[in-house]
């Protein structure tokens, strides 16, 4: 009973998710291409990274982070238009250093330009985590958003998960 595979790495040290690549479209193959792609990409400051660009080309549901998608106009066209959700982790990007003041992270101006996000608590384990509130908090105070944007958001994250109906 496998639903989706999720590729989860700290993408600015390890092996790249082109290494996969090959591995990834015979799972989706084996599977007659039932099998969703959730990929931890994005999740940089550098301007080398391009594992957003593979996540997006691999058909990817979900892609968790997408960070650096803000650099890329023409992947947020087609993140739109493949209807790719975006699963943003507010206080893990403020933690580790990814932004200073969350009224600036690159997602707020995602959403207002119609890419579908969600929020997670990110490494729930690592962090000691019991659920995600603190992220929805965080997100409402920072990215001035209102009761309909949360609803949205709430719903995106089980409309793109791997849950059948």
């Amino acid at each position: 009973m496998i639903t989706g595979l999720d590729m989860v790495m700290e993408e600015d040290y390890n092996t790249p998710a082109d290494e996969f690549l090959e591995v990834l479209y015979a799972a989706k193959l084996e599977f007659d291409g039932k099998l969703e792609i959730i990929m931890h990409a994005g999740e940089s400051n550098s301007r080398n990274n391009t594992e957003v660009f593979d996540a997006v080309l691999l058909g990817a549901k979900r892609i968790g982070h997408g960070f650096s998608l803000a650099k890329h106009p023409k992947l947020i066209e087609m993140v739109k238009k493949n209807d790719i959700c975006i699963e943003c982790c507010p206080v893990s990007n403020q933690v580790l250093g990814y932004i200073h003041d969350l009224r600036c992270h690159p997602i707020r101006g995602l959403i207002q330009q119609g890419v579908k996000v969600s929020i997670s608590s990110d490494d729930q384990g690592f962090w000691c985590v019991k659920n995600v509130s603190f992220d929805y908090l965080k997100a409402f105070l920072a990215w001035d958003l209102n009761i309909s944007d949360l609803k949205t958001i709430m719903l995106n994250s089980i409309t793109y998960s791997t849950c059948t109906e």
